[in-house]
Parts: structure tokens; C-alpha cells; sequence
């Protein structure tokens, strides 16, 4: 009876995970907003190049470099004349090594805090490393987009690939000895889109490629970011005195603080102090949101000559105010874009486009067959990441299955940096 309790007991621990997951918001929303703590964040140090790859000694590790190109010879709008060039980071190697693109997230540039993140470890695990803005980025949209109307996911993936395609040869082939992709929220979708786009343009052939909470349907997950705001406020007035409020909070919590650290650590100190309802944290982040669609609408418009926010004809000088359309452009959410916008820019380019296509045609559920067979590429999310619906989390199991890996807890893109995702996600590239 004692033996067997033991052998019991053993198989019991043989089959238990490691350790428990302990990723410390439980609440989607508050981990969405606070994102990881440093404490929590995985230690660069305690990666080792010789134990991932056989690889030549490292460059300087803090060699990121920023470089811009020229895509297209067009005229730039002369409110928007510094975005004529693609704006980047790279981080090289030495010699020869396998490279890693990454793309950010809606709205999102090549230097956003986890970008920067991301390609600090995985330069320092032996990795060629380009960051890459999301194409809703509006330096991306003015120097990268060939439309310049961003959100038809096929289109702005094509994009991307002759961005990267153009990067690649300014880094020059003979230094690369392998493609790996990865993105995070709309840039993990596309990060999907390019490698199915990569299968039929053969000009990279990616071994790896990660997709980091992505969104299963754009329309979907936008829809769910602008009820965030629109369901919880009556309207802008209140929207703008929550986050005055959260705003004054954070600058009397960092005039009394004893040292400048105002990042995530910073916000954990002022949410144990003045407690933030579940309430305005999804106005926090809708507002966000909102903010970075209203970049992206201003810019398109303001391209395009579309008179959707500034009058047709009408040609914005440098000196004057921007306050009047930004103003505009914020009313506008996801959903008024692609009907008002967006589809009348994609029916006048092909009659037969209907909302119906374009929707479809901006979900992972149309490149299913290519996921499921895929074997090199894998998925990281969240069980509580709020832009995904129930039917969208049925999708990402049905459609990876073992290549899903799903975490408890994390919200949208809070636990990235966290130091069992980014462990994870290392274990991942170099196998």
C-alpha cells in the first residue's frame, strides 16, 4: 500500500507542470494597462548565446540602430513632410545569422516599448534583429503604404513584405542564414498573412515564425476596443474627464515619488495607492485606441485628398491648428472607417468588393487551411485577452491545436514580456 501511494505520488509529480503560472493580474483589463513589472520581466542576462546557437560572438549589444528608407518617389504632404522615408530599427550581428523581423502591434511604431524589448532579447540570443512599424502607423501609412488607405489586412501585408523585402537587401543576403517572423496583436495577424504571402513569393522561406496575441478578425477586435470606450462613457466629455483624472493622479503620484520611473512599476505604485475601477481601465484603453485610429484617419486623409476629416482641396499649413481635425478623427471609431472610408476606397479599386469580402478577407479564418498545416508556426495568447470572443479562442484551438500555447491570465499583449512567455517563446525559435 505505502509503495504504491509513493509510485502514485511520483507519476503525480512527473506530470505537474514546472512551477505555477504567476503572472500577477488576474484581471484582463488592469494587465492589459500595467502590462509586466520589471521584477517580472525575463533577466537578459541570463541568456546565453552558446546555449541557442552555435553562433558567431556577438556585436555590441546595445548597437540598434534607427535607419530610414525611400520606398516611393511621391510627393508628401507638406504637414507630413518627416515621413517620406520607412522609419526602422535593426540590430546585427557581426557575421553571419539568422534574422528576426518583428512587427508591432495597431498603431504601434518599430519602437514601442515591447518591440524594443523583443529585439533586445533576441539580439542578444544571436539573432539579426528589424522592428518594424504596424502598417496603421502613420509614418508607415505616408512613406510604406502604396494605397495609403491601411486596415485591408491582404494589402498592407503586401506591404510589409516589399518593406522587409527592401530591408533584407540593404542588410545584404549573404549575412543571413534564415528568416523568422513574429508580431504582436494586429502585427501577430499579419505576421499569419506574410508567411502565407511568403509561401507563393518565395523570398524568404521562414523557419519560425510566433504570433503574439494576435486579433482572429480585425472587425472583430477593433469592434471590441471602441465598445471599451463607447460602452462605458455617455459621451466625449466624459471620456476626456476620466482620463484628466487618471492624468492628475499619475502626476501628483510622480511629483511625490523618490525617483523618476514612470513606467509600469510606476503605474503598479499608483494603482496600490489609488485603486483604478475595471471601469476606467476600459476607457483607458479604449481611449488609447481611439487616439491611435484618429492618427491613422488624419494621416490617411490628409495623403489621400479624400476630404474625409480635412475639406477637399484643402491643403493644411504647417502653422496652423490641428486640434479641429484630430478633434474630428477622434469621434470616428473602427467601424465608421471601414463603412465610410475604407470600403468606398476598396470598391472604387474592384466594383465587385462587398463589406461581406473585405471582412472575410482580414481574417485569419481565410488562411485556415495554411494554418493548420503549418507546422512552424505557433500561437501565444491569453484565455483572458479581451479581443478575443469565445469564437475566436474555438478558432486558435481548433485551427493550431499543439502549437497554441495558452495562458491564464495576461489580458492583450500584458504578459509579453513576462519571464515564462519570453523563456517560452525563445524555446520556440530555437528548435
Amino acid at each position: 500500500m505505502h509503495r504504491a501511494l509513493l509510485l502514485c505520488l511520483f507519476v503525480l509529480a512527473a506530470f505537474a507542470p514546472a512551477s505555477a503560472y504567476e503572472y500577477p493580474f488576474k484581471n484582463p483589463y488592469e494587465a492589459t494597462v500595467l502590462g509586466t513589472l520589471p521584477r517580472d520581466e525575463f533577466p537578459l542576462d541570463s541568456i546565453r548565446p552558446s546555449s541557442l546557437r552555435d553562433l558567431n560572438p556577438l556585436s555590441d549589444l546595445g548597437a540598434v540602430r534607427e535607419r530610414e528608407l525611400l520606398l516611393h518617389e511621391r510627393p508628401v504632404p507638406e504637414i507630413l513632410w518627416y515621413d517620406d522615408t520607412l522609419q526602422y530599427s535593426v540590430a546585427l550581428q557581426r557575421d553571419v545569422a539568422p534574422l528576426l523581423f518583428i512587427i508591432a502591434g495597431t498603431g504601434s511604431s518599430y519602437d514601442s516599448a515591447n518591440c524594443r524589448f523583443l529585439q533586445a532579447v533576441f539580439h542578444r540570443a544571436g539573432y539579426h534583429v528589424v522592428s518594424l512599424s504596424s502598417p496603421t502607423y502613420p509614418n508607415f501609412v505616408v512613406s510604406a503604404s502604396t494605397t495609403q488607405v491601411p486596415g485591408f489586412i491582404p494589402r498592407d501585408v503586401a506591404d510589409l513584405y516589399q518593406s522587409m523585402d527592401a530591408i533584407v537587401n540593404e542588410i545584404g543576403r549573404d549575412r543571413i542564414s534564415s528568416y523568422n517572423l513574429t508580431g504582436y496583436s494586429l502585427g501577430g495577424t499579419q505576421s499569419a498573412f506574410l508567411a502565407e504571402l511568403d509561401t507563393r513569393e518565395k523570398r524568404f522561406g521562414f523557419d519560425k515564425v510566433m504570433l503574439l496575441n494576435p486579433a482572429v478578425s480585425l472587425l472583430t477586435s477593433a469592434t471590441i476596443l471602441d465598445h471599451l470606450l463607447s460602452d462605458n462613457v455617455a459621451d466625449r466629455t466624459e471620456a476626456a474627464r476620466v482620463v484628466a483624472d487618471l492624468v492628475s493622479d499619475l502626476s501628483a503620484a510622480y511629483r511625490g515619488s523618490d525617483e523618476v520611473n514612470f513606467g509600469d512599476e510606476f503605474l503598479f505604485a499608483l494603482h496600490g495607492s489609488r485603486s483604478i475601477s475595471e471601469k476606467e481601465l476600459k476607457i483607458l484603453i479604449g481611449v488609447a485606441f481611439r487616439v491611435s485610429l484618429a492618427s491613422m484617419v488624419f494621416t490617411s486623409d490628409v495623403c489621400t485628398g479624400a476630404g474625409y476629416i480635412s475639406p477637399r482641396g484643402h491643403v493644411i499649413e504647417k502653422n496652423e491648428s490641428l486640434s479641429p481635425y484630430l478633434d474630428a478623427a477622434v469621434g470616428v471609431s473602427f467601424e465608421d472607417y471601414v463603412d465610410e472610408y475604407l470600403l468606398p476606397f476598396l470598391g472604387f479599386k474592384d466594383p465587385t468588393m462587398t463589406r461581406e469580402r473585405a471582412v472575410a478577407a482580414s481574417s485569419l479564418e481565410s488562411i485556415a487551411p495554411f494554418l493548420r498545416e503549418s507546422t512552424s508556426i505557433a500561437v501565444m495568447t491569453n484565455v483572458d485577452d479581451p479581443i478575443l470572443t469565445p469564437d475566436n479562442l474555438g478558432f486558435l484551438k481548433r485551427t493550431f491545436n499543439g502549437r497554441l500555447t495558452l495562458y491564464p491570465a495576461g489580458g492583450h499583449c500584458g504578459n509579453i514580456r513576462y519571464r515564462d512567455n519570453v523563456a517560452a517563446m525563445l524555446d520556440f525559435f530555437r528548435k
